[in-house]
Formats: C-alpha cells, sequence, structure tokens
C-alpha cells in the first residue's frame, strides 16, 4: 500500500510531531511504502531528514501554489492513500480527489472549532474518512453533516521514550507551570486572575512560568503588573516542553476553546507531574476530574484557583493523580495512535 502523508504547516508544532510519528511507524510496516510531503523549508522536513524518513519537499505552502500542486501531481497515480493533517493540507487533498476519484483521501481534524459550511466544509466531505483527534470533533464534524460512518476518533500520541522524569525541587516555592502558545484559546488571562485569588488566601509559596511565546505575551505581563501579580509570574519565551516540565511541580492547562487532544496534558502524565485543566469536552476525555488530574469550569478563575489551592496542600492527592496520569499515558502512545492509522487505512482499502 502506497502512502503520502501531506502537511503544509512550517513550523514543528503538535500537528507536524504527530505526522513525524506516524511517518516514522509506517516505514517500519513491512507492507506499507510511506512518503510525507511538506514544505521544503519547513521544520517537519528538517526532522524527516535528520531522521532519514521518505521526503517530498513542496515549494512553498499554500494550497494555491501552481508548483505545490504540479509537485504532487507527479507522485498521485502511484498512491492508494492520501492522508492530509492540516487545514491547508485538506484543502489540496480534496482538489487531488476531485481529479483522482479512486484515490482514498482521508484528513485528520485537530481543532474543536465548529466547522462552518461552504467551502471548509466541502473538503471534509469530500474525504473517504475524517479522523478527528478528540470525540468532540469528531461529533462536531458529525453536526456539520459529514456521515457519521466515515468519521472515526483517533487521539494524538506522545512518544514517551522523549520525556525526562521529575526532578526534586526541594526548599522553592511551589511552581504551577504552563506551556503553550500566548494566545487567546489558551486561556492565561484566566489563569492570571486565578493567581490573584490565590494571593487573598494563606498560603505556602508559589509561583507559576508561563513558557511561550505569541502576540499576547507583552499583554499577559501588562495584565499581571495590572493584577498586583508580576512578581508570582514568569514568562520566559518558547522553550522545549521536555526542558522545563521536570522542574515544575504541576501543570495548569487553562483552555478557554479550540483544544484537540492535549499534548501537554500528555507530557504532564509522562512527566510525573499533576495536571491541572479546563473542563473543556476535549480535555475531560482525557481528565478524569481526582483521578489522573483536577478540572476547573471553563473560564472561571474562581473554579482554577481553587483546583491550584487543593493541588498545592494536598500532597496525597498530588501522588495519586501523578500515579493514575502515569497509568493513563499508555492509552495515548505515538505507537498506538500511529497503528489506530494504519488499521484504518487497510479498513478502507478493503471496503
Amino acid at each position: 500500500m502506497h502512502v503520502l502523508l501531506l502537511d503544509l504547516g512550517i513550523e514543528l508544532r503538535g500537528g507536524q510531531r504527530q505526522v513525524y510519528y506516524l511517518a516514522r511507524y509506517l516505514a517500519e510496516a513491512p507492507d506499507i511504502s510511506v512518503l510525507t510531503a511538506c514544505p521544503a523549508n519547513g521544520a517537519l522536513a528538517a526532522l524527516l531528514r535528520r531522521e532519514g524518513l521518505p521526503l517530498l519537499p513542496l515549494p512553498g505552502h499554500s494550497p494555491l501554489n501552481p508548483a505545490l500542486l504540479w509537485t504532487l501531481k507527479r507522485v498521485l497515480g502511484n498512491l492508494d492513500v492520501l492522508h492530509t493533517h492540516d487545514a491547508n493540507a485538506a484543502t489540496v487533498g480534496a482538489l487531488c480527489k476531485t481529479f483522482h476519484p479512486a484515490l482514498c483521501l482521508i484528513h485528520s481534524r485537530r481543532v474543536s472549532y465548529p466547522l462552518r459550511t461552504g467551502a471548509r466544509l466541502w473538503k471534509y466531505l469530500k474525504a473517504d474518512a475524517c479522523a478527528g483527534v478528540s470525540q468532540e470533533i469528531s461529533d462536531g464534524m458529525i453536526r456539520a453533516g459529514l456521515p457519521a460512518h466515515k468519521v472515526f476518533t483517533i487521539h494524538s500520541g506522545i512518544d514517551p521514550n522523549r520525556y525526562a522524569p521529575k526532578r526534586p525541587r526541594s526548599n522553592a516555592p511551589f511552581l504551577f507551570q504552563s506551556i503553550g502558545a500566548c494566545t487567546p484559546q489558551k486561556g492565561y488571562s484566566v489563569l492570571l486572575r486565578a493567581m490573584q485569588n490565590l494571593l487573598a488566601l494563606p498560603l505556602p509559596s508559589w509561583k507559576v512560568r508561563i513558557v511561550g511565546d505569541g502576540p499576547l505575551r507583552t499583554p499577559l505581563l501588562e495584565e499581571a503588573q495590572q493584577l498586583g501579580i508580576a512578581d508570582r509570574l514568569s514568562m520566559p519565551g518558547w522553550k522545549d516542553s521536555r526542558e522545563v516540565l521536570p522542574d515544575c511541580d504541576a501543570l495548569v492547562v487553562p483552555s478557554v476553546d479550540g483544544e484537540g487532544s492535549s499534548g501537554a496534558i500528555k507530557e504532564g502524565w509522562v512527566t510525573g507531574v499533576p495536571v491541572i485543566c479546563s473542563s473543556l469536552l476535549s480535555n475531560t476525555e482525557l481528565v478524569q476530574d481526582g483521578h489522573n488530574g483536577l478540572t476547573a469550569a471553563v473560564g472561571d478563575p474562581q473554579a482554577l484557583a481553587d483546583a491550584m489551592r487543593r493541588c498545592l496542600l494536598d500532597a496525597p492527592l498530588r501522588d495519586q493523580l501523578v500515579s493514575a496520569g502515569s497509568r493513563s499515558v499508555l492509552e495515548f502512545t505515538d505507537k498506538r495512535m500511529a497503528s489506530a492509522y494504519l488499521e484504518l487505512y487497510r479498513r478502507l482499502r478493503k471496503g
């Protein structure tokens, strides 16, 4: 079976990391020939080159780039499966399906924003199958009009071997940490207001570190000054999560919308730190409150502060959350994700 993985992202974000994991797994399958098409100057292409994985470098990342479409056209006749991994790639995939109806087209969708009618929906309707990385995303595609029998849920995975365990932090303030781009959907303003609520309580020493960059970084620092919590907050910019996760005491994921299958939650689990997250549907597919993490109502600073206080004060609870999280992450590995996609390919080809 000849499989082409298509991703038009430039940066190496969570979706591109999933493509890499899938390409790596498929390259070991005896009956699969896999090729990954992605922008030649992108981070995913650089990673694939370093790993010696089959690569089709694309000239640019626009779905309407004639040179990009021509490059793909040269390989379409030899393909059995075209699997797209981002919105622009899905547009290209739908165009390819239009001119090669026998091609098996699969889209992966990674965000839970509503899927509107029109061109955005058209490209998903062209697919033979669509995979949501959470059940919330899959349900949203069905509500938008996709046939239920063509929609599957395959959660994103992480490679546990990439992560170091939590390191001891003696005689230091309790450190809550968030990791991700400084963008509205991450809910960092909610976290800042939760910090303000915590200041009013008699608690052991604590601090918050937000690791990430983006358009809201400076506004968040300004908001922290206005709320009187600047001395409790650090924002060092972007760092590899593997570098900073072992040196915190709890991971906070305060997202307010758009979340898919959170990689941060799984990273917290595998590192061995307790996880606190908002109760977005996709988050609660992963986290069971009081079992493998704590949840707080979406956008509610007081609820988030309550969960943070509980985590800070209750060491036995933290141990329970870490123990359950270390078991939960085994359900969301890169190999489980990739094997589920391989099973889907084979099912569709037989059908």
